[in-house]
């Protein structure tokens, strides 16, 4: 490799370092309330140099600031002097002062340093990551993150602490068959002639189109509704559950129940009004809270708002311009060419501007929004939320909130969620005027690869730091931390084998299986995905019979019915809910987390001065939680004085084994 050099001097022998993840570099750390004056510094060794240049990049308004500090500290600490020496190395550090404003944004930084002689080098962040210590470029570099959020940006309390558990409605629990069927029987009288009810329990989910039908239709129904979910309240409080998520309860025209067909029904294979109420209430009796799937993006083709085959008697969109759900719509041309989700025609997307799409959903005394929190639930999952606008995250969010105070918002987002692009603009939601938390699929994929041994703990080490330190905290403790979801394969089938579910074919996933081997290395695995997940602060989140080792690759296989494939397991998730509730350091204290050689990942929980994240009161715990996810033994020294300033106090005596081998 062909060596560099600045100013004569090798790169390598060059000390200029930031590094945003320590305090000496960046004050306040993380992400940070708007109209606070971040400390911004940069350490200087061994270059003689003329000038740096703080850059700063509004990622909001796209404007770029400077900040310039002319030879600050080159031979002498605290002096103004801006002289060069001759033959003299810069020894010192440049610092910073950066006005965040009042406007909740992600900012961007990098350092320009101007050498003696005319030559420039760059000090940014080094890539995959946008935080933590940077490294020298020969060209604008990639930049730091700083993160700022609305100051009044709160979170429920009661979210931090939880347990979530997410339920399949028709996968989990039969518990009414009568209703079932009578649910079944209304939805063929209404002409839906594709559903059908599994006799078996244990029956693949239809994969294929079926009776000559040029599409596949996921309207084969298996029989769990809302009663089972009552039924089992006792099973979800043992397992420690404390808050369940429930895949989209409303009437619609497939199992699945995204495509809605009535916003102010229960499908009547589920139950009715009434079996959610009883639900909702014998759940908070027992110290369970439930939010529901909000579909708001768009509707199915088969509803009362569409009306495409004419089988609710009010007057769809899709039948008349004069329908009351006209303007909730786009046509191109009416009544047949009309905007629907990624090209699904069964799918019309709504105008979220539409004020009467908004009162009906959103914004009205009784609108769909407030009525079910009024009905029991304490929030919502937003589907797509990706593809609503901020403008409307934002009312729904007040909507909420008006509702109940402790309601909490939880958003489909797939990627990074503070800086998330989409529709052309870069998103706002995780700023603190829109959602409260997001589904942490960044970190389910980081998990499955470190697990894997994809990468190793050093940079999985450096993943779970970006998050702390770019996202707002009051999210940032109540990421729903996912390893599962029904919209990827199970984490006991993807921790098991090298699988390429891309280039299969659904009859061939339908066929696929593991073996003896496999699922049992998977099932080490999963043990580990689950104590860090219970060790992380956020909220650790179950997909339904994942406690039970459930496999499957993706949609239909990952919705089977549930099932216990593997006896042991469960009793892991057990014991980790219990450790969980006993030290609450491990829901809302602080967290540091390092890597010892490459293999071994280590997650402390602390508190500082017997207070948590938040200053509660939270004695003196602390929890270390190790990781070795390779098949042989690792010995590692760890010095916990030298990861936090404070004298730690006796960790707990009970150690358990557990490695990938």
């Amino acid at each position: 490799m062909e060596q560099q050099y600045f100013d004569g001097i090798l790169v390598e022998d060059v000390n200029i370092i930031h590094d945003s993840t320590k305090e000496a570099f960046r004050s306040p750390l993380g992400a940070v309330p708007c109209g606070t004056e971040v400390t911004l510094t940069l350490q200087i060794d061994k270059l003689e140099v003329e000038s740096v240049t703080l850059q700063v990049l509004n990622q909001g308004d796209g404007s770029c600031k400077q900040q310039d500090r002319r030879g600050r500290s080159l031979c002498l600490e605290d002096t103004q002097d801006t002289r060069t020496v001759p033959f003299c190395l810069a020894i010192g550090s440049f610092t910073f002062r950066c006005a965040t404003g009042t406007v909740p944004m992600v900012l961007w930084y990098w350092f320009e340093v101007r050498l003696r002689g005319g030559a420039v080098c760059y000090y940014g962040a080094d890539l995959p990551y946008a935080s933590g210590l940077g490294r020298i470029y020969r060209n604008p570099p990639p930049a730091f993150q700083l993160t700022v959020y609305d100051p009044a940006f709160t979170t429920p309390d009661w979210v931090k602490t939880s347990v979530m558990y997410q339920i399949f409605p028709d996968r989990f629990c039969a518990g009414d068959e009568e209703g079932v069927r009578a649910g079944v029987e209304y939805h063929r009288n209404m002409g839906r002639d594709e559903f059908e009810l599994h006799e078996n329990w244990e029956d693949l989910p239809v994969f294929e189109a079926k009776d000559g039908r040029s599409y596949y239709m996921p309207s084969d129904i298996f029989g769990g509704d809302l009663e089972g979910i009552r039924k089992k309240l006792p099973y979800l409080k043992e397992l420690g559950a404390t808050l369940l998520y429930l895949n989209p309860i409303f009437e619609a025209a497939s199992n699945h129940r995204y495509n809605t067909g009535d916003y102010l029904k229960i499908d009547p294979v589920l139950g009715d009004a009434e079996s959610f109420r009883r639900l909702a209430e014998e759940a908070r009796e027992s110290g369970i809270r439930i939010i529901l799937d909000g579909v708001f993006s768009h509707t199915g083709d088969d509803s009362i708002y569409f009306n495409k085959y004419g089988r609710y008697p009010d007057v769809g969109a899709y039948q008349s311009k004069d329908s009351p759900y006209f303007s909730w719509f786009n046509f191109e041309n009416h009544p047949d060419k009309y905007e629907s989700w990624w090209g699904f025609e069964t799918l019309p997307e709504v105008n979220e501007f539409d004020r009467g799409w908004q009162d009906f959903i959103i914004t009205a005394k009784d609108s769909v929004i407030k009525h079910w929190i009024e009905e029991g639930a304490l929030g919502y999952r937003l589907d797509v939320a990706d593809e609503l606008p901020d403008e409307i995250i934002e009312l729904i969010r007040t909507a909420v909130k008006e509702a109940d105070p402790e309601a909490f918002l939880l958003g489909e987002v797939w990627e990074d969620a503070t800086t998330k692009q989409s529709y052309g603009r870069q998103r706002a939601y995780a700023l603190g005027r829109g959602l409260d938390s997001v589904m942490n699929y960044p970190f389910l994929n980081k998990t499955i690869e470190f697990l894997t041994n994809k990468i190793d703990s050093r940079n999985y080490c450096r993943f779970l730091t970006h998050q702390l330190h770019t996202h707002p905290a009051p999210m940032y403790f109540t990421l729903m931390n996912l390893i599962s979801s029904h919209d990827v394969s199970r984490a006991r089938t993807i921790l098991s084998s090298e699988v390429d579910t891309g280039g299969m074919s659904r009859q061939e996933q339908a066929l696929f299986s593991l073996s003896e081997e496999e699922f049992s290395l998977g099932g080490r695995r999963q043990r580990l995905a689950a104590a860090i997940q219970f060790s992380l602060p956020g909220v650790p989140s179950l997909y339904y019979g994942d406690e039970n080792g459930m496999t499957g690759l993706l949609d239909p296989f990952n919705r089977r019915a549930f099932a216990i494939e593997d006896k042991e397991i469960a009793e892991w998730y057990r014991y980790l809910a219990r450790t969980r509730h006993d030290h609450p350091v491990m829901s809302t204290g602080y967290v540091r987390f390092f890597s010892t050689d490459g293999s071994v990942l280590g997650i402390l929980r602390y508190a500082k001065d017997g207070k948590d994240f938040f200053g509660a009161a939270i004695g003196t715990d602390a929890v270390l939680t190790i990781i070795n996810p390779v098949n042989e033994p690792r010995r590692i020294v760890i010095e916990l004085e030298d990861l936090i300033e404070i004298d730690m106090p006796p960790l707990s005596a009970e150690i358990i084994e557990l490695n990938n081998g």
